[in-house]
């Protein structure tokens, strides 16, 4: 009997699935940021975090999250999607002043 072993999902490609997870269910202003591992006594998996950003501002927070089994490549867990879009309208509401400032830089600077 041999034993299967699957290869481990690389921070790169839990950070790809996130991405399309975040396609998938956002406007294009969620994006990913940097994974992070997490070890259970069960189970090894990717955090990635769900990202809002704005132009000519950046990343403005993090809203969500999107678990990455660390040995399928499946998403096993996420926050709910209505979770995130109140995250999302929050952060908004809280740094308005400064996203607005942002985006009136970026326009000026387009029309340079």
């Amino acid at each position: 009997m041999s034993i299967i072993t699957a290869e481990k999902v690389t921070a790169d490609s839990a950070r790809k699935t996130g991405s399309h997870f975040a396609a998938d269910h956002f406007g294009d202003q969620i994006g990913v940021g940097m994974p992070w591992r997490v070890v259970s006594s069960l189970r090894s998996a990717w955090v990635v975090p769900l990202v809002l950003t704005s132009p000519g501002y950046g990343v403005v927070g993090i809203v969500g999250v999107v678990i990455v089994d660390e040995e399928l490549g499946n998403i096993s867990a996420w926050t709910a999607v209505e979770e995130v879009n109140s995250n999302a309208d929050q952060l908004i509401k809280d740094r308005k002043n400064d996203l607005d400032a942002a985006f009136k830089r970026a326009i000026a600077q387009a029309t340079l």
